[in-house]
């Protein structure tokens, strides 16, 4: 599927599940699809991004932005700003990814508060309210103003309906249990394995993985975390799982960066991989590994 045709079937969804006062909004995208009609985006030769609008809008709305590295910040920024300067007195963003949420406490001397610095960007606009998706951790909703936060239960629910066999839940490290937990009991208690991870806080490389189960003989593990960067945590886990027995192991993110490798990932008996498209649709692992959900259709639950 094409990311204009996902993207396109992403606001169908989303409109189709607001309610009248939200279908009074206009609804912005950014990035844009590749029929964007609102507005325009340019660059100076020095560097430099400029919008322009090519309607003007609505009184209030709602933007979309998926976040596609900072220069795309500056994007939002813009087009921010030219909505309010041209009319708009209400502007609801959908923020499906938070920028620097991995980035919630400083481990070392000399270290940015990354999450803290984006969401001062972030609070400057002043918008009416901010969606985010599973974010990183509690520190994002505590740091963004009027901030709305969206679990992925109905994410998961929808990949877990899909799926046959002895589900169970795997955490990956003790800073997703409460999460997980969370998420078993609104899937009607499904049974949770712990697991956990031990780094190098200068390097960030996984000294050692614990999976705290005996046995998983005939079960299908269904590893849920927020963020896929390069997977080695989640290759430590998966072998850790089918040494424990595991039939099959199932990989679920709400965000994926498309940096891990999908041989790797195969290698050590990940059988399939579940996303978002909050970072993109992913272009260097193939669809029948992959299955890429449209994260718009999640942000009115």
């Amino acid at each position: 599927m094409s990311q204009r045709i996902q993207a396109s079937k992403s606001i169908q969804a989303y409109q189709g599940t607001v309610n009248t006062q939200q279908l009074q909004a206009d609804f912005y995208q950014l990035p844009a699809a590749s029929d964007e009609a609102h507005y325009r985006l340019f660059q100076f030769g020095a560097g430099e991004n400029h919008v322009q609008l090519l309607v003007p809008p609505a009184k209030r709305v709602t933007l979309f932005f998926g976040y596609r590295g900072d220069h795309s910040i500056m994007q939002l920024l813009l087009l921010t700003d030219a909505l309010r300067r041209s009319g708009a007195e209400q502007i609801d963003l959908l923020l499906p990814y938070m920028p620097g949420a991995r980035q919630d406490r400083v481990c070392n001397v000399g270290e940015a508060l990354s999450v803290k610095v984006y969401a001062s960007l972030i609070n400057q606009q002043q918008y009416a309210s901010v969606s985010i998706f599973d974010p990183h951790s509690d520190v994002t909703a505590a740091l963004l103003d009027r901030v709305q936060v969206i679990d992925n239960h109905s994410f998961v629910a929808a990949i877990a309906a899909q799926l046959s066999g002895e589900l169970v839940l795997v955490s990956p490290d003790a800073g997703a249990n409460k999460k997980v937990f969370g998420l078993a009991k609104a899937l009607q208690g499904m049974p949770v394995i712990r697991a956990d991870k031990h780094r190098d806080v200068v390097n960030g490389h996984i000294i050692a993985t614990e999976v705290f189960c005996d046995d998983l003989s005939g079960k299908t593990c269904l590893i849920v975390d927020d963020i896929c960067a390069g997977g080695r945590t989640f290759i430590e886990l998966a072998i850790k799982l089918k040494q424990k027995g595991a039939q099959s192991v199932i990989l679920i993110v709400s965000h994926y960066e498309d940096k891990a490798s999908e041989s790797a990932l195969r290698e050590v008996g990940i059988d399939r991989l579940f996303c978002t498209d909050s970072l993109g649709v992913p272009a260097h692992i193939s669809s029948e590994f992959c299955d890429c959900h449209a994260v718009l259709s999640y942000m009115n639950h």
